[in-house]
């Protein structure tokens, strides 16, 4: 890490100034960029639901049996199906070294979540939300060529363990996709199978035997499980080809439970990408949970989380993504804003309360941070910040626009 010359109040102006060719990828809702065309669903329903490189990486799991079938009976209804494996579905935000991206996966094991590669590929940190619970993870099994991965959360989740299906369903199955669409909440896309044995290529090479569906598909849906009237898998959602609407395409059943299988067995957890000048320790993440119930509040949460998980990283790129441009010029740019952190980061996050509507919000937060004492306030080594930060929504996504410190200067932690 270099040396910061920056005293204790370092911190303090930060927080009180805001304080592939035919194909594209449909999981990395990358902040920066702007949103495709989108497809038009046959149906959609929309459901609301509230390691650095030297650092140690947990390791593998001990082998779980892939479940095979159920008990219990099918459920008859796109709305059984939901209400029977959502609370299974979580959102990733994916921080790299230059940008953040969000996707999705869904667990298969309480410690296990499957995504598509694309997602996760280059991270310097992973986390999960199921809920309004965001859990760390790291990456267990990768497989470009077949755009699948394995991500182990650092501790197990309660959600639904999804089952797959055993063989490919035929053309015409009816089929739908559960996923955090363009940073949206948890959302249902109906459609049907409409073809088999695709071969699809991402520009790295020609991934085969896919399965296409028109089933609307936007960023932010990659590595969600597409369903069948059953709640199995059927597939890994993994690309919409952006110059013909009604054609996505999803990694099949079959072949994602050959990879989970193999990884589970012999899985080597990888190390994090190294941004360089990392301030935390180990991999960075920390806990975010969300106490508000407004219906923007895990999103805000989300965009939060991306911003810390950058600073904690080392990815100030990609955590100054984060803010509007406006709020970023006042930094006088990302260098300057960089160093004016000294060896801040993020240890703990909690979003109170979200007020507002349309596309300006506020959010009270609990903020916790650590630094060396010569940048922290009064000498502070840990501080929990009581913060107003003023949410705005781009059209993409919810940025910084500003902060405020409504109940004054940060106190020591306890």
């Amino acid at each position: 890490m270099k040396t910061r010359k920056l005293l204790a109040p370092a911190i303090l102006p930060y927080i009180t100034a805001v304080s592939l060719s035919a194909l594209l990828l449909a999981g990395c809702t990358a902040p920066v960029a702007s949103p495709p065309r989108e497809s038009s669903p046959t149906t959609s329903a929309t459901v609301t639901q509230q390691p650095s490189p030297t650092s140690p990486v947990p390791s593998p799991s001990p082998t779980t049996a892939l479940p095979t079938s159920s008990e219990r009976a099918a459920p008859a209804s796109w709305p059984e199906v939901v209400a029977e494996v959502q609370s299974g579905v979580g959102q990733l935000s994916v921080t790299g070294c230059a940008v953040n991206s969000t996707g999705t996966g869904f667990l298969v094991a309480p410690d296990l979540v499957v995504t598509a590669a694309h997602v996760v590929d280059d991270a310097a940190a992973i986390s999960i939300d199921f809920g309004g619970t965001s859990v760390g993870g790291v990456i267990l099994g990768f497989n470009e060529l077949a755009d699948l991965a394995l991500v182990r959360l650092e501790s197990k989740a309660a959600g639904h363990q999804f089952q797959f299906q055993s063989s490919e369903p035929p053309i015409g199955t009816e089929v739908a996709a559960l996923g955090f669409p363009q940073r949206e909440s948890l959302t249902l896309t109906r459609g049907v199978v409409s073809g088999l044995n695709r071969d699809i290529n991402f520009g790295s090479g020609v991934i085969g035997n896919m399965l296409q569906t028109d089933t609307a598909i936007n960023p932010g849906n990659s590595g969600g499980p597409l369903l069948n009237l059953e709640g199995k898998v059927t597939g890994v959602v993994s690309a919409t080809r952006k110059d013909s609407e009604g054609m996505a395409y999803a990694v099949t059943a079959p072949r994602v439970t050959e990879a989970v299988s193999e990884w589970q067995k012999r899985g080597v957890p990888m190390a994090p990408v190294d941004c360089g000048e990392a301030p935390a320790p180990n991999s960075g993440i920390f806990p975010m949970k969300v106490s508000s119930n407004h219906d923007q509040a895990n999103n805000i949460g989300q965009a939060l989380l991306l911003h810390g998980q950058g600073i904690n990283r080392g990815a100030y790129s990609a955590a100054f993504k984060q803010f509007t441009p406006e709020l970023g010029a006042s930094f006088g740019g990302e260098a300057k804003w960089s160093e004016g952190l000294g060896s801040s980061y993020w240890t703990k996050l909690e979003v109170v309360n979200v007020t507002g509507a349309g596309d300006s919000l506020e959010a009270n937060v609990l903020l916790q941070t650590r630094q060396d004492a010569g940048h922290g306030v009064d000498g502070q080594t840990c501080s929990n910040w009581r913060i107003t930060y003023t949410i705005v929504w781009d059209g993409a996504a919810w940025r910084i626009a500003g902060t405020s410190l409504p109940h004054g200067k940060p106190q020591p932690c306890n």
